[in-house]
């Protein structure tokens, strides 16, 4: 299998408390579901994941090679090739939806069939009739949408989700899962946290934190 990132023995220590404890490996291919109860450290294990922040203690690998806070170029590289999906993530209020999508593409550079991509997401999602609405006047639900579009823009191989299911309803909420199954089955490796362990399928990894 290739190895994408590793984490060998890692603690996040904060105010003399050990907030998190693990180790884990993640391959090419993966579908990896992490679940357990609230404040467990579920968003912080996939803020190491995504390279946000380093460990009080142990070693990060990526791809086999140990990573320090002077791999900079390494952890940019990385993140090219990522999508996340975060729960409380920060969209520009005053752009509308379509502009805080295509922002992601501006910012990494990435047009190559970006209107083609964009009406597949907005139509996925339900977002084409609100497309030119600003942010700042949508529902929550709506908000998580335009987060998830946002991500997966860029058509990463690499996606990291934080409850993504969080503000959906039941009938989003399954298309959500169907979307990254088939992105799975297309070849991007899925890690992602859920508070709802009835999502859990034969093929998935899953890492229960308690």
């Amino acid at each position: 299998m290739n190895e994408i990132i590793s984490l060998d023995n890692v603690s996040i220590d904060s105010s003399g408390r050990n907030l998190l404890n693990t180790s884990l490996r993640i391959n090419k291919g993966d579908f990896v579901l992490i679940y357990g109860d609230n404040a467990v450290g579920k968003s912080l294990l996939l803020k190491l994941l995504y390279l946000k922040i380093l460990p009080s203690r142990g070693n990060i690998y990526l791809f086999k090679k140990k990573i320090s806070s002077e791999s900079k170029e390494k952890i940019i590289e990385y993140r090219k090739k990522l999508g996340v999906i975060l729960q409380s993530d920060f969209l520009i209020p005053f752009f509308t939806v379509f502009q805080n999508i295509e922002i992601a593409s501006e910012i990494q550079n990435k047009k190559y069939e970006f209107k083609k991509r964009m009406t597949e997401i907005l139509d996925w999602l339900d977002l084409a009739k609100i497309r030119n609405v600003l942010v700042g006047k949508l529902s929550d639900g709506q908000k998580q949408k335009v987060v998830i579009a946002r991500a997966l823009i860029n058509n990463p191989s690499i996606i990291i989700a934080d409850q993504p299911e969080n503000y959906l309803d039941d009938e989003t909420t399954k298309k959500l899962f169907f979307l990254l199954e088939s992105l799975n089955k297309l070849g991007a490796t899925i890690v992602m946290t859920s508070n709802k362990n009835h999502n859990i399928k034969n093929d998935h990894r899953v890492v229960k934190l308690i």
